[in-house]
């Protein structure tokens, strides 16, 4: 039976009323909606229950209407799940009488005691905007049904169901400190994060070949109420490793080095909502301690980042309608660091304390469709150096096929001065990628 024009059987329950679970099944089906309008902001979408989804949605989208957000793409798809059950509850439909007055978001809530009375056993809802409903070109969000019960797994590039967090949900493994603030159920945010990673690099500056080895690994504490409902605090505490091993064929014979860090430290992740609009910003403090096994070095920073969340415009998904998702990045960036022990002689003019601030910007192109599970992301970090001698330009980009969301394939250049060292780098690398 084509959902465009009818739904499934079985839509009254034994009580002779709308089964609201089917109901919104079925809106769900017939309007899909992208994965990237599901992933704003930090609280996920409660995709374990259709009714609940849908509240989601009709709540978001009537966010979106007090701005004076028009519609666009997916929030078009909600208006017509809207306007398909608002012609239900006032009457429009002589196969369906409501029980009371009511509006389409209060309807689909927990506590609502407004229901739709079946006027004979086979009822089924016209959906009149179906016709009309804009395809995405993706699979719908899989949700379950009471009638088929547990949902299968969704395909790579969709989202999967919303479970309760446990403890492996606190486990953050990432290739930047600065980023373990990202919970993996925020698709939007986690979409662009770097990848701890096993690699195989040549580096043209200095005529070398490298095995590269980056890992951090955090664990997330209770996240805890802030100021304005909404706004959160949540600290990580997190260890890090690091380890280059150099060929180097500059003089003319091969010569192997192996350089190892570790750091430790606390990120401090602050996340500050606003009751009357959907915009959001995010505030990291990151204490760390470095420690170079090489050349005896060890470095004391505190680092700041200032992430602004604007949903469908800034550091958020921009959906377009040919397979692909697109995210603005702009992220505020401060790293100031103290040298407890600037390491060996020949290496002591090279550490000074900085202070250095900036910002990072770029893009994340991301394919949506479950065959081609690619994504692509490329950022320049410039930072002004306002104590110490070496200000900061850094150039990266990586291009990762997804066998999974947690595991891929990355193929990486980068090229300038490190944010960390100001070490000057150009480098490309092939390796196995991991995030959690």
């Amino acid at each position: 039976m084509n959902l465009a024009h009818a739904a499934d059987t079985g839509f009254c329950n034994a009580e002779q009323t709308l089964d609201k679970d089917r109901l919104a099944a079925t809106l769900i089906r017939t309007y899909p909606v992208s994965t990237a309008y599901l992933s704003v902001g930090q609280d996920p979408a409660p995709l374990n229950s259709p009714r609940a989804l849908v509240a989601w949605l009709l709540q978001k989208r009537a966010m979106e209407k007090s701005g004076g957000q028009g519609c666009q793409g997916d929030s078009c798809n909600v208006d017509h799940m809207a306007a398909d059950v608002q012609a239900l509850l006032d009457g429009k439909d002589a196969r369906f009488q409501p029980s009371g007055r009511s509006d389409v978001v209060a309807f689909f809530r927990d506590n609502s005691r407004v229901a739709l009375r079946c006027e004979g056993t086979g009822a089924a809802p016209t959906l009149a905007h179906a016709e009309t409903a804009l395809r995405m070109g993706v699979a719908p969000v899989a949700v379950p049904t009471p009638a088929a019960g547990p949902a299968t797994p969704p395909a790579n590039g969709t989202a999967g169901p919303a479970q309760p967090a446990g403890w492996m949900d606190r486990v953050r493994i990432r290739g930047n400190p600065d980023q373990l603030s990202i919970d993996h159920r925020d698709k939007a945010g986690f979409s662009s994060v770097d990848r701890a990673r096993v690699a195989l690099a040549n580096d043209d500056v200095a005529q070398s070949r490298t095995n590269d080895v980056v890992v951090f690994a955090g664990y997330a504490l209770d996240k805890r109420p802030l100021g304005t409902p909404g706004s959160t605090y949540e600290a990580v505490p997190y260890v890090g490793f690091k380890q280059n091993r150099v060929t180097n064929y500059d003089s003319g014979s091969a010569e192997i080095t192996t350089t190892r860090t570790s750091q430790v430290g606390m990120l401090s992740a602050f996340h500050f909502a606003h009751a009357d609009t959907a915009n959001t910003e995010d505030l990291t403090a990151r204490p760390d301690y470095l420690v170079n096994s090489t050349d005896g070095s060890r470095l004391l920073t505190v680092n700041f980042t200032l992430t602004p969340v604007r949903p469908g415009v800034l550091n958020d998904f921009l959906r377009w309608n040919n397979g692909l998702a697109f995210k603005p990045i702009l992220i505020g960036q401060s790293r100031n660091g103290i040298y407890i022990n600037r390491g060996d002689a020949d290496v002591v003019d090279q550490h000074r304390d900085f202070i250095r601030l900036g910002a990072q910007a770029g893009f994340t192109l991301s394919s949506t469709n479950p065959a081609l599970p690619f994504d692509f992301t490329t950022t320049y970090t410039g930072l002004k150096a306002l104590q110490g001698n070496r200000s900061i330009h850094y150039w990266k980009s990586v291009l990762t096929y997804n066998f999974n969301q947690n595991v891929g394939l990355s193929l990486d250049y980068s090229n300038g001065l490190l944010p960390d060292s100001g070490d000057a780098e150009r480098k490309w690398g092939l390796g196995v990628s991991s995030k959690f």
